[in-house]
């Protein structure tokens, strides 16, 4: 099947590009290294966290479109593992991620809730523990307000996100059980909501991601992946649908005027920086003068699926505590000075 992107052969269209984004990020191998013949990515030995400090892990599928990875570092996560394209890696594949990293410290997997990555992740743990490695522990995350209602919040699936504070207590010495109870109540207080403008071409098996779609038409609800909602309306402008997804969200999570939120749109890949400008003014404006809320950080820009032209927006809440977090610097006292 002819697929009209660049790429040199689909079999190895993956570990190319994790080897082309490793040079584009100017300092990947000065803080990480990629372990022989996987797709795993760990800190070098003079930038590991000291032993006792809580270990981040993560994974996920390949694919998805956005700025050279960088999050292997100081400050950052202490492995990451990348799937096929759209799909989970294998729990062997993040197995040997923890064995690689493993020094009896606990050992934190952040998972967005997707029925592959969930599975993997949790036979991941089995493995760990049927090799005698107990202190690996779950973080599993999903705010998507399509995917489920409000009462089963617990079954939402992981679609964008405007808080985190884990890697940043992790560096600083909290405990494991503290990182995981703020990563919950991030999780609670904040919202996502995805919407397919344009569809996008799958780059292993050629066929379009959401489907074919009218021209006058839009998908609301759609995962991150391009997951179909089945939900289609008529192509509204910009400051109409900043409208109808602004309400979507904060009528789930219901924010009281006068309080600072974080705002986050992530445009799925095939969004033009005119798209995102326009639509980010108005948004800005509903919730500022409609909504009276205080916008204390932003986050705008690409990081989706191929070519998909939509976003997922996500609203978070903060108190106090999450602030705290989000504004603590890395301490660097255990690393070599650059």
């Amino acid at each position: 099947m002819f697929i009209k992107k660049l790429y040199n052969d689909l079999d190895t269209l993956v570990d190319e590009a994790m080897a082309g984004s490793r040079l584009i990020a100017d300092d990947a191998e000065k803080y990480s290294r990629v372990l022989p013949n996987s797709r795993i990515t760990v800190r070098r030995d003079k930038y590991k966290k000291p032993k006792g400090l809580v270990k981040l892990v993560g994974g996920g599928g390949a694919g998805h479109e956005g700025p050279p990875g960088t999050f292997i570092r100081p400050g950052g996560f202490d492995g990451m593992t990348t799937g096929d394209v759209f799909a989970a890696p294998s729990a062997r594949q993040l197995f040997r991620m923890i064995q690689e990293i493993d020094d009896g410290s606990p050992i934190i997997m952040n998972v967005a809730r997707h029925a592959g990555d969930v599975l993997n992740s949790t036979l991941c743990k089995q493995l760990c523990e049927a090799n005698g490695i107990n202190n690996v522990y779950l973080s599993i995350g999903g705010n998507d307000v399509a995917s489920a209602p409000k009462e089963r919040m617990n079954e939402r699936r992981g679609s964008g996100g405007a808080l985190s504070c884990s890697t940043v207590m992790a560096e600083c010495g909290e405990s494991v059980e503290e990182i995981l109870r703020l990563a919950e109540k991030c999780n609670l207080r904040q919202r996502s909501y995805g919407v397919g403008i344009r569809p996008a071409i799958h780059p292993i098996s050629g066929l379009p991601i959401m489907g074919d779609m009218p021209e006058d038409e839009i998908e609301m609800g759609i995962g991150v992946h391009g997951e179909s909602s089945g939900k289609r309306i008529k192509l509204p402008r910009s400051r109409e649908l900043a409208q109808i997804v602004l309400d979507i969200l904060l009528e789930d999570m219901p924010v009281p005027s006068g309080e600072e939120i974080v705002f986050s749109l992530g445009g799925l890949g095939g969004m033009t920086w005119t798209e995102l400008d326009i639509f980010y003014k108005d948004c800005y404006e509903i919730l500022t003068y409609d909504y009276g809320l205080k916008i204390w950080r932003h986050r705008v820009g690409n990081a989706g699926t191929q070519e998909l032209g939509g976003f997922t927006m996500s609203i978070g809440w903060p108190d106090d505590e999450i602030k705290k977090w989000m504004t603590t610097r890395i301490p660097m006292d255990n690393y070599p000075k650059d």
